[in-house]
């Protein structure tokens, strides 16, 4: 999904459909940073082995290295709503914006979940956003006039600083790996993985794997298995019944797949 990255200046510029993410700094491209606090951490002398990070979020250990890098995103026409999702991580780095206490909005970003009726909601956002810039017209300050400024609104350009293991343990996980959140942050975090994974793949396609969708559909796997008693004889029976009956399996599928398709789907606490 990479496809909408471009290099700007030396930087890689997400492009989305209403918004623009530029990475304006990855502090450990070549991993040779995590490489080395890997060996220490370990006892290891060997200090450029790249793949050592990997293992440590592979083998469960406590991947406290990865606190020490940070990636640093600078979002351009982001919403308010999508803002205060991301601001919730109080383990961010940094965060720099200038807000809307004197700062002003011109647009809004509709909501990209699914609506009802379309016209109605523009209607309403675009009422919200005319009242707002009515206030301002009329001589009220920023800091007032924001009281009637839609969530939609567009805000200036911030800035916000995530260290890896919070956007791997957090930022990603709950805000693409799992389900819940809402469209607008989808597709922004997703601009933010695609960033960074355009650096390092085999690094975040590691969090993927044991921090992402297949982790936490395994535990839904355990969680359904312990909540209905299942026992040997079910799962046989229902393997049989995979097997031989109309809707086939591949024989060669293997079981992890096979037990995430039966047991493994998630559902959003919303």
């Amino acid at each position: 999904m990479n496809q909408s990255i471009s290099e700007v200046t030396g930087n890689k510029v997400y492009q989305g459909d209403t918004f623009s993410i530029t990475m304006t700094r990855y502090s450990d491209p070549d991993r040779l940073n995590l490489a080395r606090n890997a060996a220490r951490y370990l006892g290891k002398k060997d200090i450029e082995n790249t793949r050592r990070p990997l293992n440590i979020v592979k083998q469960g250990h406590v991947p406290e290295i990865f606190r020490g890098e940070v990636v640093e995103f600078e979002f351009n026409d982001v919403s308010k709503e999508v803002y205060d999702h991301l601001v919730t991580y109080t383990t961010r780095n940094m965060r720099v914006a200038g807000g809307n206490r004197a700062l002003t909005s011109d647009d809004f970003t509709l909501p990209s979940d699914k609506v009802k009726d379309a016209k109605n909601v523009f209607n309403a956002v675009s009422d919200s956003m005319d009242n707002y810039q009515d206030l301002l017209s009329k001589g009220e300050t920023p800091q007032v006039a924001r009281a009637a400024m839609p969530t939609a609104a567009k805000l200036n350009t911030f800035v916000f600083q995530f260290n890896f293991l919070t956007l791997g343990q957090s930022v990603f996980k709950q805000r693409i790996w799992e389900k819940g959140a809402q469209g607008n942050t989808v597709k922004v975090v997703q601009g933010m993985f695609e960033l960074v994974h355009s650096v390092d793949p085999w690094l975040w396609n590691t969090f993927y794997e044991w921090y992402g969708t297949p982790a936490t559909e395994w535990t839904e796997v355990r969680r359904k298995l312990k909540k209905k008693f299942v026992d040997v004889t079910t799962v046989l029976e229902m393997l049989e019944e995979d097997l031989m009956g109309k809707n086939q399996i591949d024989s060669a599928t293997s079981f992890e797949e096979w037990l995430t398709s039966k047991f493994g789907q998630q559902k959003s606490m919303w």
